[in-house]
């Protein structure tokens, strides 16, 4: 009986122990809670005054890549009032603000911590200038970004035919259109040593390729939809034969949409004998 006795003292010293242990590992584990939450409240304040800290204000604003751009009209599109702080900024949101512009084909901006704001900008260049129902600027891309008027950009193609297509600002053209539009534009480009571009009145675009219109006497030259550069090598020939010959004002219409000729049509003196 003794025997049974000690064992079961045994087992409530056993239990007894047990008891005090977890209560002293409960007691250590809420005194690691409330440091956590002693800890985590500290930081959370720190954030906070971190993200208005003086030092990390915004005074400076760097803007590069403006070619057309006004500096202001970045500044209005960014809309980050001086001294903001830097941390309550998030750039992404910043870059698409200022994507939003029209002129705008693509952007980065990033934060030079402590006090300065870097914007680089790479701006639509205007390949052409697009009369729809109104005068847009077009890119290489295809995409119609802004209003313009041939006096303002007189060293650009105009581009006509393009009426009544409901065509505005930030439309694409046709990838076909495109296409024609991207050999072509080189091609006179590359002509512009005896063709400049002032001597063009417009290149008309319709369902049977490219018309250009000279501004002397509106010459129609028919070009077609392919193969500009061997058309307007041609084309020079012609040109030089006419005045050469003195015919050049009397031509009426130059069809050049063939393979190894071309059809003039005009007013031309009688040849003796014939």
């Amino acid at each position: 009986m003794k025997k049974k006795r000690n064992r079961y003292r045994s087992d409530r010293r056993r239990l007894k122990e047990a008891l005090r242990l977890w209560i002293k590992a409960a007691a250590c584990l809420g005194a690691t809670a409330v440091l956590l939450v002693l800890l985590s409240a500290g930081l959370s304040h720190s954030y906070y005054a971190l993200l208005d800290a003086p030092w990390l204000r915004a005074d400076e604003i760097d803007i590069s890549g403006l070619k057309h751009l006004d500096r202001d009209e970045v500044l209005d599109a960014l809309g980050v009032p001086k001294e903001t702080g830097l941390l309550n900024l998030r750039v992404s949101q910043l870059a698409l603000r200022i994507e939003a512009l029209p002129q705008v084909e693509s952007v980065v901006v990033r934060l030079d911590l402590p006090r300065r704001i870097v914007v680089e900008i790479v701006e639509r260049e205007p390949i052409a200038i697009l009369k729809a129902e109104e005068h847009l600027l077009l890119d290489r891309n295809g995409r119609l970004f802004a209003s313009a008027t041939p006096g303002q950009y007189p060293g650009l193609h105009l581009l006509t035919g393009f009426s009544g297509l409901g065509l505005t600002q930030g439309d694409v053209l046709p990838a076909e259109t495109l296409e024609s539009l991207a050999e072509l534009l080189p091609a006179l480009e590359k002509a512009k040593g005896w063709l400049p571009s002032l001597h063009l009145s417009e290149c008309r675009w319709h369902s049977g390729g490219v018309v250009l219109y000279g501004t002397s006497g509106s010459l129609p030259i028919q070009l077609g939809t392919e193969n500009f550069d061997e058309k307007l090598e041609r084309l020079q020939g012609v040109f030089k034969m006419l005045k050469d010959r003195r015919w050049l004002d009397g031509v009426t219409r130059i069809d050049m949409d063939y393979s190894n000729r071309a059809y003039i049509e005009g007013h031309f003196p009688v040849l003796k004998g014939s």
